[in-house]
């Protein structure tokens, strides 16, 4: 049965779709939800307690969310895990609160060198405050998405992050099966193949590569998506497209996520997805 073979530990929540950047990469400028900030007391009706993670982050900027912080709190204090995805434009606004708050993992979402100078130096004043601190958490990561546009940049990105001191970087091929922005390119699959072997020599162990895509993917195998107004989708990529209210207990959730694996095969999107 789908339910003893899929059951997602991780939550995924957006806690805000609103972000002040227009990255080239980004599909959030072409989603046809209104943008907004989710309720506090709303998350808290959602079932978090059911998961071993609650990752703070969706198609906006968490840190604009003037009470992300309470909410980090409150998923620690569920003993869950708590992450979140940044740019990493405010993280100098909040880097108490950051160790503060208990938050396990942070991701920087660093995709070029160009006009991120505030994203890197943010991103070495964090690992310079761990050390000093001695703290073992937030583990840090820096997340970079693939496409034609920064191919040629992507190992020296490596390079500088791991030289940085980060926990890891994670590389992700380009999303846009949606073919929203037909200038933003995906690269070969020799390129690929080509580009991983050099990240791996700069990066070593620290590099983590995207996997061969498959179906059931990985996300909907080990995810669920929540957005801002509170309603569950069975993946981020589909946010536009959601299968119910996901302030209901986990059974009920589960039910609708096997429910839409169960055809997934069938769906537009997920027959063309290759992430």
């Amino acid at each position: 049965m789908l339910s003893r073979l899929i059951r997602p530990e991780i939550l995924q929540v957006e806690s805000t779709n609103d972000c002040f950047l227009n990255c080239k990469p980004c599909m959030r400028r072409f989603l046809e939800r209104p943008v907004g900030y989710i309720d506090v007391e709303e998350f808290k009706k959602l079932p978090l307690k059911s998961f071993k993670e609650v990752c703070l982050h969706g198609w906006g900027e968490p840190l604009l969310h003037p009470k992300l912080f309470e909410m980090v709190r409150h998923v620690k204090s569920l003993n869950v895990k708590a992450s979140m995805g940044t740019n990493g434009y405010l993280v100098n606004r909040h880097i108490d609160e950051i160790f503060e708050s208990g938050l396990d993992e942070i991701s920087f979402g660093i995709y070029t060198f160009e006009g991120r100078e505030k994203a890197f130096s943010n991103l070495e004043r964090l690992i310079e405050e761990k050390k000093e601190k001695k703290a073992e958490k937030p583990v840090v990561f820096t997340d970079v998405t693939i496409f034609r546009d920064n191919y040629e940049e992507i190992p020296e990105l490596v390079k500088t992050f791991v030289d940085m001191g980060v926990d890891g970087v994670v590389l992700h091929r380009l999303f846009n099966v949606y073919k929203v922005d037909p200038s933003v390119e995906y690269i070969s699959s020799k390129e690929e193949k080509e580009l991983f072997k050099k990240v791996k020599k700069v990066g070593g162990k620290k590099v983590y590569l995207p996997t061969k895509h498959f179906k059931p993917c990985r996300i909907v195998l080990y995810t669920m998506f929540v957005t801002w107004e509170c309603m569950q989708c069975s993946c981020v990529y589909l946010s536009d497209d959601p299968v119910g209210d996901a302030r209901v207990d986990y059974d009920t959730m589960l039910k609708r996520h096997l429910k839409f694996v169960s055809g997934m095969r069938k769906h537009e999107v997920c027959r063309r997805c290759f992430w």
